[in-house]
């Protein structure tokens, strides 16, 4: 329990304001600017960072690739590149591994593309 600022009357941390007077509570508005100026999740860069490492680590096979591979690595690169590229655009935290995610997708997409060649 916190109390109000404006009339001291005791509400509960989570009410958006004081039921006695209306005023809003200091606390719950502090936490909430916190969280905001965190500047996102991490839910997009790491899955971008993951399935870039993915298709990286898959391109030292030393075998030859068959179409289903190639497919699956292209899957896998365009994913990386996209979540990277939405991640960047929307925003701020996790920008170092929503780039290292962008650099490895494209490096694997362009990696599978040579494979066939």
């Amino acid at each position: 329990m916190s109390f109000c600022r404006g009339c001291g009357h005791q509400i509960h941390e989570t009410a958006q304001s004081c039921p006695q007077c209306g005023a809003v509570n200091a606390a719950l508005a502090t936490r909430k600017s916190t969280t905001e100026d965190q500047g996102g999740s991490l839910w997009l860069p790491i899955p971008s960072l993951v399935c870039g490492l993915v298709v990286v680590v898959a391109l030292f096979d030393p075998d030859d690739w068959d179409m289903d591979q190639v497919i699956g690595a292209i899957g896998f690169a365009v994913a990386a590149i996209v979540l990277g590229g939405i991640s960047l655009a929307k925003q701020k935290r996790g920008s170092g591994m929503a780039i290292a995610g962008l650099i490895l997708g494209i490096l694997g997409l362009l990696g599978a593309l040579g494979s066939q060649l």
